[in-house]
């Protein structure tokens, strides 16, 4: 049996219909993810606004015209919102209602209803327009790592220049791609068209939340709970990383080891959760003190790594000190008053290609030397450890 073109049409509505509402039961289970409903919605939609392309489907041809275009106007406006909300940003509120409402008013103008190719422009102009900030809106955010980013803003691209080529031909092309007679047969491909790029967008919508779910996942497990920093495991991760990729670099790196002064007669005396407090001002002040670009470790109890790339000994210094200072100065309310502590802090920097490992063996060889001092100073790891350090590579030394 042979299917005709306006079979495989509602066939193909049913299916978007059925898609958007797999959106909307995915954000009833994970209501954070209202993303998930702004993509579904605007599927559905568009799912019910392609009947409206089917001959005597409402006894009222102004009514198909008039709101069908309205919905699949909002349609991609919704699918604008949703990535907006993917991203964490405010949707523009009122703008789709606006695009909408102008449509169905000038549509009640009749020398702009009466003629079909200037409605054809009009919403092809708009919704390109909006698949291209749908674009936008993915191509800016990308440098979060997920690999399903640029598929997805290419597909939003590919549907702004078909909308484009079609405003070129909409005097010429049959209906629905122009203003010519109706044509199964473009009617046909005017519909696998319209249904495979909302599909592959579904798809990829998919991809990307399930990518954040993992990404988020791999961050729960390098990051600290109780400061928000990286852990030491994510610290061995980054040396093994940058065992591969500094062989032969020149660039300057230094590693600070930071540890905490009398951190164990705070706990033993105030209590753990006065220490818990203690370790999250002194990452608040760490992040306060440092660059996006540098990596900031807990790797065990009160001690910590710094990694500064592309920064020398003076500059190191310079973060060391300001970090000191900023803690000296930070107190926690406890049961008996503000309770302030410093922090002891060992360098170590090189511009030639040395394993991080060496380097953290000299800079905690420096914060030996300092608590040995007398603690809440800065030391400079001397030459003669890194060069040590390449023979004979030392193990993390506990500082108690």
């Amino acid at each position: 049996m042979q299917l005709d073109s306006y079979t495989l049409l509602v066939a193909s509505c049913g299916l978007l219909v059925l898609l958007g509402f797999a959106f909307v039961f995915l954000w009833l289970r994970d209501r954070p993810s209202v993303w998930l409903l702004w993509w579904g919605v605007p599927i559905v939609c568009t799912g019910a606004a392609l009947i409206f392309y089917l001959p005597n489907a409402l006894t009222n041809d102004f009514l198909s015209v008039t709101f069908g275009n309205a919905a699949r106007l909002a349609a991609v406006g919704c699918l604008w919102y949703g990535i907006r909300r993917f991203h964490g940003r405010v949707p523009v509120w009122g703008s789709i209602t606006a695009m909408a409402s102008f449509w169905v008013g000038l549509c009640f103008y009749p020398p702009f209803y009466e003629s079909l190719t200037a409605r054809i422009v009009f919403v092809s102009v708009a919704m390109a327009s909006m698949c291209m900030l749908c674009a936008y809106e993915l191509w800016r955010e990308r440098g979060d790592g997920l690999r399903s980013r640029l598929p997805t803003a290419l597909v939003f691209v590919s549907a702004a220049i078909l909308l484009l080529v079609r405003v070129s031909v909409a005097g010429t092309a049959p209906y629905p791609v122009g203003a010519g007679p109706l044509e199964s047969d473009w009617l046909a491909i005017f519909s696998y068209l319209a249904v495979g790029h909302f599909m592959f967008s579904a798809i990829f919508f998919l991809t990307m939340t399930m990518e954040r779910r993992e990404a988020q996942q791999r961050g729960f497990a390098l990051s600290d709970p109780l400061t928000g920093l990286l852990n030491r495991r994510a610290f061995d991760d980054f040396g093994q990383r940058m065992a591969r990729r500094r062989a032969g670099l020149r660039d300057a790196m230094s590693v600070l080891v930071l540890d905490l002064d009398h951190f164990k007669q705070v706990n033993d005396r105030h209590g753990h959760e006065v220490g818990d407090r203690l370790l999250r001002a002194f990452a608040d002040v760490s992040e306060g003190s440092v660059r996006p670009t540098d990596q900031l470790f807990r790797i065990g109890g009160e001690e910590f790594c710094f990694v500064l790339p592309n920064t020398g000994l003076d500059d190191a210094i310079t973060v060391a000190e300001r970090i000191r200072m900023s803690f000296e100065s930070t107190t926690v309310e406890t049961a008996n008053g503000p309770l302030s502590t410093t922090v002891s802090i060992g360098i170590a920097a090189t511009q030639v290609a040395i394993n991080v490992d060496v380097l953290l063996a000299a800079a905690d060889a420096a914060l030996y030397e300092a608590k040995a001092r007398g603690r809440n100073r800065v030391v400079v790891a001397e030459p003669s450890t890194l060069r040590r350090g390449q023979q004979t590579p030392a193990a993390l030394r506990r500082i108690a």
